[in-house]
C-alpha cells in the first residue's frame, strides 16, 4: 500500500475551519501522515532532516494550503526554501523526490467564478509556480483538489455549517483521489 505525507501549510491552523477539518480528517486515514507546518516551525526553523525523511518515506506528497494572495502562504514557501534543497530535491544527487506523485489540495476563499471563467482558467495560471516546483524536483503532477468559497470568519463571512460540510467533502474527495494513485 502506498504511503502519503500531507504537508499542511496554513500558518494559523487554529483559525482555519476548513484546513483544520481537512487535516483532522486526513489524520484518520490509513497510510497518511499529516505534518502541520505551524507546529513544526520551532524558533523560526524547520527540522530539515525530519521534513526530508518524511518526504523520502512517502510515495505521495500532498500540499494542503489555503490560497493566499494568489499564491501559497509564506510558511509553505519557507518550507519549500528550507527543505527542498540542492542535493536533495534538485541538482547533483537531488533526486529524492523523483517519481513521487504530488497532489495540490487547496482551499480558496473566493468563489470559483472569481478564478475560473469560460474565457480563462486563472487558477491554472496562478498555480504555475507549484507546477514548476513539481517538475523541477522530478515529481509527477496529479489532478488537484480545490474547494472554493471556503472563507469562514465568525460574525463576518461564511456559514460555519456550510463550510464544515464543504471541508468534509473536500477531505473525502482527497481521500478517494489518493486511493486511485
Amino acid at each position: 500500500m502506498k504511503t502519503t505525507v500531507m504537508i499542511m501549510g496554513h500558518p494559523h491552523p487554529e483559525n482555519s475551519l476548513s484546513n483544520r477539518l481537512i487535516s483532522e480528517y486526513m489524520k484518520k486515514v490509513d497510510n497518511v501522515s499529516v505534518r502541520i507546518l505551524a507546529d513544526n516551525l520551532k524558533n523560526g526553523e524547520f527540522d530539515v532532516a525530519a521534513e526530508q525523511k518524511a518526504l523520502t518515506e512517502a510515495d505521495i506528497i500532498v500540499f494542503q494550503f489555503p490560497f493566499y494572495w494568489f499564491s501559497t502562504p509564506s510558511i509553505l514557501q519557507k518550507w519549500f526554501e528550507d527543505v527542498l534543497l540542492y542535493g536533495f530535491a534538485y541538482g547533483t544527487g537531488g533526486d529524492k523526490l523523483k517519481g513521487k506523485k504530488l497532489v495540490v489540495s487547496m482551499t480558496a476563499g473566493g468563489s470559483k467564478h472569481e478564478y475560473v471563467t469560460p474565457e480563462h482558467d486563472h487558477m491554472e495560471v496562478l498555480l504555475q509556480p507549484v507546477r514548476a516546483l513539481c517538475e523541477f524536483t522530478q515529481m509527477e503532477t496529479t489532478e488537484d483538489v480545490i474547494s472554493y468559497g471556503m472563507t469562514y470568519i465568525p460574525g463576518v463571512s461564511g456559514d460555519k455549517d456550510e463550510i464544515e460540510k464543504m471541508a468534509l467533502a473536500h477531505a473525502q474527495d482527497l481521500k478517494e483521489r489518493l486511493e486511485l494513485l
